[in-house]
């Protein structure tokens, strides 16, 4: 269209009433680039200039201008790019060492799929744990003891009580006025389950076990030649066990010693004797010393009390009360020397604190 037409056309366009013209004019302009330049020279105004969008070079060339210099920055080293491509090929050396290292580290994965660190976190833990299941309820083993007790048959009386500690064996030693053993013939449990009895079938002696923590329970024994059984309370988690129990029951046993002097029945049980037979001097009492480490004495009301494994034999005693382990403990009269059997010969030692 020429800048003569352009004119006409737009003449038209201002007497038309619709926009078909313009619409037509914006197609010529964008279709012929020269358009605009020709139109000014009719009309005698110098050219505009040209817009900048038509001076912008397309996008496309210029993202390939500004991507050269980084494609050229970023392009790899030849050595390694073509170690990578040999990785991937099949039947190369690489491929073969890389197909190794992936079974190294998947069988390392499976059979140590922990850290050092966390190993020895997880051996701390289970030492931790195994300590507090093993430790005592009161975080200390129990204290043991080994004591004698009574056991009185009369109606009326209370039973002896025996301390027991779950995991501890105790000992029941049954023995007759005279210290000699008294055999067993049977017992029995209240609760079989709570505690374990290991027996010979024969001796003296009952080995006996808690099993539970706190379940309490009894135990019946009976003696040989003895109508009346024995009752024994058993009373688990305690702070004091008792290791070993001489149990003395008054009477005769079948395996009852001979005295030497004396006669006629044991007299009433001496509690003071029992307590110098586990070798406790009665309270006020003054310790002496015996000659020879041979024995025990104490000097108390105005009588001595002797303990000792040797036999005595002058002077007289005035009462006397033996243990299952051959231990004597002697009531007697105030002397500076006792003379004592020793292996069967007469041994004379010197009593000195008086």
């Amino acid at each position: 269209m020429t800048a003569l037409a352009y004119c006409g056309f737009a003449a038209a366009a201002n007497n038309s009433p619709t926009s078909t013209a313009a619409q037509q004019l914006a197609a010529e302009i964008q279709n012929n680039p020269d358009f605009v330049k020709q139109l000014s020279q009719a009309v005698g105004q110098p050219p505009a200039e040209t817009p900048p969008a038509t001076q912008v070079t397309p996008p496309a060339t210029q993202a390939t201008t500004s991507a050269a210099p980084a494609s050229k920055e970023a392009k790899p080293d030849s050595s390694d790019q073509k170690a990578e491509d040999d990785a991937n090929i099949p039947g190369t050396p690489a491929y073969e060492q890389q197909l190794n290292q992936d079974a190294f580290r998947s069988i390392q994965q499976e059979a140590f799929p922990l850290s050092p660190n966390q190993i020895k976190t997880l051996h701390n833990m289970l030492d931790e744990t195994q300590l507090a299941t093993a430790t005592a309820p009161f975080d200390q083993p129990p204290e043991p003891t080994s004591s004698s007790l009574f056991v009185k048959l009369a109606p009326g009386t209370v039973p002896p009580v025996i301390r027991l500690s779950k995991g501890f064996v105790s000992s029941l030693v049954f023995i007759d006025s005279t210290g000699a053993p008294w055999p067993i013939e049977a017992y029995d449990l209240g609760n079989p389950t709570t505690f374990n009895i290991t027996w010979d079938k024969k001796g003296n002696t009952l080995m006996v076990q808690a099993r539970s923590a706190y379940t309490y329970g009894n135990l019946a024994v009976k003696l040989v030649k003895l109508n009346t059984p024995v009752m024994l309370t058993l009373i688990p988690g305690q702070k004091i066990v008792d290791y070993r129990v001489d149990l003395r029951v008054q009477g005769v046993g079948p395996n009852a010693k001979p005295s030497i002097q004396g006669a006629g029945m044991p007299g009433a049980a001496n509690p003071l004797l029992l307590n110098i037979l586990d070798g406790v001097g009665p309270e006020g009492s003054v310790p002496l010393k015996v000659q020879g480490n041979l024995g025990e004495a104490w000097l108390y009301e105005g009588k001595m009390y002797l303990r000792s494994r040797l036999t005595l034999l002058s002077p007289a005693w005035f009462a006397k009360m033996a243990s299952a382990d051959g231990t004597n403990a002697y009531e007697l009269q105030v002397a500076p020397t006792v003379l004592m059997s020793h292996q069967g010969k007469p041994v004379q030692l010197k009593v000195e604190g008086l």
